[in-house]
């Protein structure tokens, strides 16, 4: 292979992983910045003072901090990490079923700022924004009311 092929093979790959690692590591600053600056903490205090079950915590926590930054594992490990310490001052929540309200939470509608939304649009090869976000965005939001019925009958039997 000549240098000019190997440089554009090198691009072609640029071409399609730019974007991913652009937008996921803007939305790891973005949660650093939710964590450093208190606003992931206030957002915590401020869902624990709402009239909800206790194991809606860390879901309502994961599902505004997807929304806000886009990335599926910050939400849950932002989520986490403010719910666990209010969690645990109250009595009769399952870890495990609040770390799955966590991981359920962050599965909320993925569009533009979210890198997976731009993984899984350049797997399939989808050229139009308006078809990425009815075959991605609507069945994992789908798959998010779904996954919150099942974790609320859960903590009812289990919980």
């Amino acid at each position: 292979m000549t240098r000019d092929e190997a440089v554009g093979e090198m691009e072609k790959g640029v071409e399609s992983a730019g974007i991913i690692m652009l937008v996921t590591g803007a939305g790891g600053a973005l949660g650093g910045v939710l964590r450093d600056s208190g606003t992931g903490q206030y957002i915590g205090e401020w869902v624990a003072t709402l009239p909800l079950p206790a194991i809606l915590i860390p879901f309502v926590i994961a599902t505004l901090v997807r929304l806000i930054q886009g990335s599926g594992t910050v939400a849950i490990i932002t989520a986490a990490s403010i719910s666990a310490p209010i969690l645990a001052q109250i009595e009769g929540v399952n870890p495990a079923l609040a770390a799955q309200a966590a991981c359920i939470g962050s599965m909320v509608f993925g569009y533009f700022n979210d890198s997976y939304f731009w993984v899984i649009n350049r797997i399939l090869g989808v050229k139009n924004a308006k078809h990425q976000l009815l075959t991605w965005s609507v069945p994992t939001t789908l798959g998010w009311a779904t996954a919150l019925v099942t974790l609320l009958v859960a903590n009812a039997i289990v919980g």
